[in-house]
């Protein structure tokens, strides 16, 4: 097989679903120097290739290729296969998003007056019903992506510097974070990734000596620890969050948020972040704990 680019360039080619982010990725591209076109009608990528490498030796080039128009899906898989039959250097990046997050997305872009978005007729089951046959549509087009990228938790930034480290032949660098909260349910609950409630843990608030103390007392920390109950389940999220540490990382998310409550946000919840952090940071995982209703001053004899 020839090498039509000699010169080492890849054109990074980008499709995917609608309301998926290709547009915003592909001007981020654009602002960091990349030659940009969008909306590339898929028989004319190998010809819009070729043309590139013959007039912009070495630049870098990016297409979001048009999938919704009359040619589809399978007038790209021709393409595809044409360039890989003529040497031509490619990465195709696929992006999608949960069906959720389209739907939000598409009523905010196309009728933000009704709430109802072209394509949508507002019935969240037939929406659903679509939005599989839209993944099984493109199915084909995704399993050759080089490349995937779910944007329902990364940003254009983050998704860039994805395909850049891609283009590059090097790690993405994106190491995912735990971040551990404990708080109180009686202040309200937090949003998370993982929110756990461990109110099933016996309440140290009830021993007269412990009353005062909070979860990061040995002490306190040691009555709560000392339970089955929280034992196992503190090994079991230990477990969790150590198989989903990758998974995020590979989607490009900096950070896993994890949630534990307990009554006040003073005891149980206190120490058994504590300990998850200690635990994960044992097994090589970067750990940030924070403790809501202390830093919220709720518990003034705490530092």
């Amino acid at each position: 097989m020839k090498d039509a680019d000699p010169e080492g360039m890849i054109a990074v080619l980008i499709a995917g679903y609608r309301y998926a982010g290709r547009s915003l990725v592909l001007q981020r591209l654009e602002a960091a120097g990349y030659a940009c076109v969008d909306n590339l009608p898929p028989r004319l990528v190998p010809d819009w290739l070729a043309h590139e490498h013959s007039s912009r030796a070495r630049r870098h080039i990016a297409a979001v290729v048009d999938t919704e128009g009359t040619e589809g899906i399978d007038a790209l898989l021709a393409s595809l296969e044409r360039l890989d039959s003529e040497g031509h250097r490619y990465r195709l990046v696929f992006m999608e998003a949960g069906i959720s997050a389209l739907r939000e997305r598409a009523e905010s872009a196309d009728n933000p007056t009704t709430g109802v978005a072209k394509g949508m007729d507002g019935d969240a089951e037939a929406d659903e019903e679509s939005g599989l046959r839209e993944r099984e549509y493109f199915r084909l087009l995704r399993e050759r992506a080089h490349l995937v990228l779910d944007s329902s938790f990364a940003s254009p930034v983050e998704e860039r510097d994805r395909i850049i480290a891609l283009v590059e032949g090097r790690e993405s660098g994106t190491r995912t974070v735990v971040e551990l909260s404990s708080f109180g349910f009686k202040y309200g609950a937090p949003g998370g990734d993982l929110v756990l409630d461990v109110r099933f843990i016996p309440n140290p608030y009830y021993i007269a000596e412990l009353r005062p103390l909070t979860g990061r007392d040995p002490a306190c920390a040691d009555y709560v620890l000392g339970h089955a109950s929280a034992r196992e389940s503190l090994t079991a999220l230990r477990s969790l969050v150590a198989a989903m540490v990758p998974a995020y990382a590979a989607q490009g998310r900096a950070t896993l948020k994890v949630r534990i409550g307990c009554t006040g946000g003073k005891h149980r919840s206190v120490a058994m972040a504590e300990a998850l952090g200690t635990a994960l940071t044992e097994l090589g995982i970067p750990v940030r704990i924070r403790h809501r209703e202390m830093l919220a001053g709720r518990y003034a004899d705490c530092r």
